[in-house]
């Protein structure tokens, strides 16, 4: 009888569900990147990746410096191909002609943001004192306008050869004839003024911060604001050929100097200069909080539309002939191609941490970039780069890794390197890299064992040999096995059950193991199996003691469970049931002395581990207390003068006595109340007033205890 309410009570596999998909923890894991999006958090040292995520060298790089100042702000190129560029932390302006560079003006200010070409005539920008200096023919720089702006960010020549200067703090706009004299154009309720060009009708226009808007000037110096990005700051603008205008919005996180400051002296104050000669050492693209770049594509109706964002911060942005778009982006150092479908690959990645200007020849296609962090001009030529490298981002295998093989499918001579390390960010800490693989189909990673792992891909174009093309790598780990976790046991109150639940699984088969059934099961979805099926009907059964508790493991292993039990004061446990993949049993308390006891969960991960891996984890209950002997009830009649009244005594082994309840001759049940008032204790007395002695005959006692055993009486 007891047996086959427990069989009908016992909550089955389908009451509370253990069941996990595939298991990846008793074997390796495969890291696999080789989708652009993966490939785009790596950084990149002179590689292509396209649409399809297929990295290949890009256009050789060459530094055109011999110098290697802090940051390159400013490039402006000659119609014969003089270079110029401005500096910052030095405020230098140099002149870059026929491969020979030359310094021509060293200022007194930090900074040199702008420059701008007329002709033979040259300007240069500098902050933060606010000056613009005139270098004629390749003359000696002398001064040419000074503002009362601290900041000019920005420079540009109208069709009419007169200068246009954006400047803040607070944001101002002058227009500035070939003598210097100058007139204020507008002052936008801005802090700055930080960008300026010209549109296919030779109209200004103008790009602002806090906030970021972009404004085009009419033949009377009218304003209209073109857009309002919602974003901080509109850094930079191009113009197409159809008169299609890109504009550049961002909201930056990192701007140490606050809002009334640029992001350029933000970024010149918070990056530091990678170790020379080297790639890059962070990881991936490092996205703060709030950092958000958006390129706006507005047509000469004047609708707009969000054409492309991005987590980078884009510094520049230029046209190609072929309508592409050109972006130049920081923290990473990175140029991307937007074509006019919208695909976006990256073009070339530079060890620097910005790439800050973009100088495009009457043609439209790139020769010369200029990068901050450190300092550079880049040309770019037809020829591919070599050595072009790629460096992965790093995989946090959430604990001490075994390596195993990397492997990659390639064409053309490239070979990989690996380094870890148990920082996530790459730093001294890091072993160095291992290598050369030069082997695609598999070679054991030499790397120590540790937490975190990077690989690094170098290509090397040659004459001969085929183009090296990259489309995936593989590495192959095993981590070491996490401990399951008994997160919480519930007690439910004693004698309740729930009806077992009659919904299964989808797709169940019928009498095959669970094993077996978990091998065969598909990947994904939640690695500790899907969520329990709601409790059935609630019930009571005196002497059953349900008990329910949640294990986890991280590795997401099939667990089994074991449960324990120890008499309070005893420190020897005792097997109640071992091998339950539920997590829900029903203890038949009546096998047990009444007590009070401690139940143990242990939870196992041996299904999906060897021996020598499997681990254990447990959690104890809070005390149950076992009672399953009713109350003792005695009783007395006690005398006197003019009145009687039966004593009653209830006496309970272990549980406080909840109620006392009498009867007169078969009546109804009414509750009575202990001499001190309150049901709180194993011994109660209770009385009960009779209009007659001979009544105490005909009372029944009924007395319940806290679990529920009941005993019942007569005088």
């Amino acid at each position: 009888m007891r047996s086959r309410r427990l069989r009908r009570i016992l909550p089955a596999a389908a009451l509370v569900a253990a069941v996990v998909s595939l298991v990846h923890a008793s074997g390796p894991t495969f890291w696999v990147v080789g989708t652009a999006s993966d490939l785009l958090k790596g950084t990149s040292d002179g590689v292509l990746i396209d649409r399809n995520g297929t990295i290949t060298a890009g256009p050789r790089l060459t530094n055109l410096l011999t110098t290697s100042p802090a940051q390159i702000w400013s490039l402006a190129a000659e119609a014969d191909g003089t270079l110029w560029a401005g500096t910052g932390s030095a405020g230098r302006v140099i002149r870059i002609r026929a491969g020979h560079e030359e310094t021509i003006f060293d200022s007194d200010e930090s900074h040199v943001f702008a420059i701008a070409v007329a002709g033979t005539r040259v300007y240069a920008a500098t902050s933060p004192d606010g000056k613009i200096y005139v270098i004629d023919a390749g003359g000696p720089a002398r001064p040419f306008f000074d503002p009362s702006e601290k900041y000019i960010w920005a420079l540009a020549v109208d069709g009419s050869g007169r200068l246009w200067v954006g400047a803040g703090n607070p944001a101002v706009i002058y227009r500035v004839d070939a003598n210097g004299a100058g007139q204020v154009v507008y002052r936008p309720p801005a802090a700055h003024v930080v960008s300026l060009a010209r549109d296919a009708s030779g109209r200004m226009l103008a790009g602002t911060e806090s906030p970021g808007r972009l404004y085009r000037f009419d033949a009377n110096d009218r304003p209209f604001v073109l857009l309002d990005s919602g974003l901080a700051e509109l850094r930079a603008i191009a113009v197409g050929a159809t008169g299609t205008i890109f504009a550049a919005a961002l909201n930056r996180s990192d701007d140490a100097t606050g809002a009334a400051e640029s992001s350029a002296v933000a970024s010149a104050m918070v990056t530091t200069s990678p170790p020379a000669g080297g790639a890059p050492t962070s990881s991936a693209t490092s996205t703060a909080p709030g950092r958000r770049s958006v390129i706006f594509r507005i047509d000469p109706t004047g609708s707009w539309e969000s054409y492309w964002e991005s987590p980078d911060l884009i510094y520049d942005i230029a046209m190609q002939s072929d309508g592409g778009l050109l972006v130049a982006t920081g923290p990473e150092g990175r140029l991307y191609i937007v074509q006019p479908d919208r695909q976006v690959f990256l073009y070339t990645g530079v060890d620097a941490k910005q790439i800050t200007r973009l100088v495009t020849p009457p043609g439209g296609a790139l020769s010369v970039m200029a990068t901050a962090n450190p300092g550079r001009v880049i040309s770019m030529g037809s020829a591919r780069q070599s050595p072009a490298t790629y460096v992965s981002p790093v995989r946090d295998t959430k604990s001490a890794a075994t390596w195993g093989t990397i492997r990659w499918e390639a064409a053309g001579p490239i070979v990989l390197y690996t380094r870890s390390g148990n920082t996530d960010r790459p730093d001294d800490s890091w072993s160095d890299w291992a290598g050369p693989y030069a082997h695609k189909t598999g070679d054991a990673i030499q790397s120590p064992s540790a937490r975190f792992l990077q690989w690094k891909a170098v290509l090397t174009p040659g004459a001969t040999s085929p183009a090296p093309e990259l489309t995936s790598v593989t590495a192959a780990y095993l981590t070491r096995n996490a401990r399951p976790i008994v997160t919480s046991i519930t007690v439910h109150p004693p004698g309740v059950v729930f009806q077992r639940s009659f919904a299964g699984e989808d797709g169940a088969i019928a009498g095959l193991d669970d094993a077996t059934a978990d091998a065969r099961r598909p990947p994904g979805g939640d690695p500790n199996g899907p969520p329990a099926p709601p409790l059935g009907r609630r019930m009571f059964q005196k002497g059953l003691q349900t008990i329910a508790w949640k294990g986890e493991d991280a590795d997401g292993d099939r667990l089994s469970y074991t449960l324990l039990y120890r008499r309070e004061g005893e420190t020897t446990w005792h097997t109640l049931k071992s091998g339950l993949t539920d997590s829900l049993f029903v203890w038949d308390t009546t096998s047990v002395a009444d007590g009070r006891y401690i139940v143990k969960v242990v939870a196992s991960d041996e299904a999906t581990n060897t021996p020598d891996r499997a681990l254990t984890g447990d959690h104890e209950s809070d005390p149950i207390d076992v009672d399953n002997t009713p109350p003792v009830i005695t009783t007395e009649v006690s005398r006197a003068p003019g009145a009687a009244r039966l004593i009653v005594h209830v006496h309970d082994a272990h549980s406080a006595i909840q109620k006392v309840e009498y009867s007169l001759g078969g009546g109804p049940w009414r509750l009575i109340y202990p001499v001190d008032g309150v049901a709180d204790s194993p011994d109660e007395q209770y009385e009960i007033s009779l209009a007659n002695e001979s009544d105490a005959g005909r009372i029944v006692i009924r007395a319940t205890d806290a679990l529920q055993n009941v005993a019942s009486g007569r005088n």
